[in-house]
């Protein structure tokens, strides 16, 4: 008797009715592999190995800050790669504006990569870490269906088994679309944004706050969402993004 591979069957089903083309190159690629970029383009991504100066973005160590972070409530930035690369900047529009919500596999991927780079050099207690994602308001969250932070966030989270925390920190009033601002318009627009809900402060306490967005532009919404952690006694805040 010939076994049916159930899931082979679907994927060829979708195939033919939903086909994925790579962002990149538009080369054809299989549902079963999840991604929007063919394994030849993912190749060409170039991911970070090194921490960043919230502030000035030099390349920094766990052991020498820059001299900026005094000005930052971010301990560090962790950043994938970098946005101006065309196929990473291509992966980020269609996620956050045309809500193709399936490319949260690739760019988690490169968050994941990533921390396999830099997470031996942090000589940080992984019991102590948490992730958090930046929350969006009620009315970005109806226009995009999707927490494109929270969907990121989950997918590192789950490999690397560190506790998810997507109810703690709130957004407490509907902002303006950060990209459409200024830098100084930008840091207006989120005064007061967060806070912390009212019975979980506890859960933070004493942790270690891995703080995850899609891109770190001005910086603003990082700073602003980890000034309400320190301000509630978390202990060192990591903000982590796709791309700078």
């Amino acid at each position: 008797m010939i076994k049916i591979n159930k899931t082979k069957i679907e994927n060829i089903f979708y195939d033919c009715l939903y086909p994925i083309f790579c962002l990149n190159c538009g080369k054809f690629i299989s549902n079963e592999n999840k991604h929007y970029l063919c394994a030849d383009c993912f190749k060409t991504i170039p991911i970070y190995s090194a921490l960043f100066c919230p502030v000035c973005f030099k390349r920094i160590s766990i052991i020498k800050k820059c001299h900026h972070n005094n000005k930052s409530y971010l301990d560090f930035l962790g950043c994938a790669t970098d946005y101006e690369n065309e196929p990473v900047k291509n992966l980020i529009h269609e996620f956050k504006y045309n809500f193709v919500k399936e490319i949260k596999i690739t760019l988690g991927d490169f968050l994941i990569n990533y921390w396999l780079k830099i997470s031996s050099d942090l000589e940080i207690n992984s019991k102590e870490i948490y992730v958090i994602p930046i929350p969006l308001s009620s009315k970005r969250y109806n226009w995009r269906g999707f927490n494109q932070s929270e969907e990121l966030a989950k997918i590192f989270a789950d490999y690397f088994n560190f506790p998810l925390l997507t109810n703690v920190l709130i957004r407490q009033k509907n902002t303006l679309p950060q990209a459409q601002l200024t830098k100084k318009e930008r840091l207006f627009n989120l005064i007061d944004a967060f806070k912390i809900k009212n019975d979980s402060k506890s859960l933070i306490k004493n942790k270690t706050i891995i703080l995850v967005d899609d891109v770190y532009t001005s910086g603003a919404t990082l700073q602003q969402a980890a000034k309400v952690l320190k301000q509630n006694d978390a202990k060192k805040i990591i903000g982590l993004v796709v791309a700078k």
